[in-house]
């Protein structure tokens, strides 16, 4: 018969690695499961490919092709009447009338500068879109107009209306 003793022994032998495994296994097993029961496994899943499909039915549709076609013909409407221009710390100040000869009022335009050094070359060359509103048939005085940084060899300063919006 045997001991008593060499039954606990056994038993404790078996007892301890199944509860060392147990205890590495269910929390696994637990972590696991919440995951798929709160639906974190869908990035194993095949995911749709998201299909787009564009249609240009005539030229006529495109909402830029008519913007800019309107912007050019009234750009050719509003004049720069005066220009005045200083260089303040390298930053380019000007002061300068638009008139409007268009029959419809104008909400911004854009002008393109040149500046240009002594021998009448272009520097540089920028940009800048002037949000004051013109009314129709009037001459609008625009002050204080910072266009950027020039350079100290720019001598003059040729601007020109590229576009407008009503």
């Amino acid at each position: 018969m045997p001991s008593k003793r060499g039954k606990k022994s056994k038993f404790r032998k078996v007892l301890i690695p199944v509860l060392k495994w147990a205890s590495a296994i269910i929390p696994v097993c637990a972590f696991i499961y919440i995951l798929y029961y709160y639906k974190q496994f869908d990035f194993l899943k095949k995911q749709e490919v998201v299909k787009t499909e564009t249609k240009v039915l005539s030229s006529g549709d495109s909402l830029q092709a008519g913007v800019g076609r309107s912007g050019e013909e009234l750009a050719a409407k509003i004049n720069i009447t005066t220009n005045e221009w200083h260089p303040v710390g390298g930053l380019a100040i000007h002061t300068m009338e638009l008139e409007n000869t268009s029959a419809t009022p104008v909400k911004s335009v854009e002008v393109e500068f040149k500046y240009l050094n002594d021998v009448q070359a272009v520097l540089t060359s920028k940009i800048v879109t002037i949000k004051t509103p013109l009314p129709a048939g009037k001459t609008t005085k625009v002050s204080g107009l910072s266009v950027g940084y020039v350079n100290n060899a720019v001598v003059g300063c040729d601007a020109k209306v590229l576009s407008a919006r009503k």
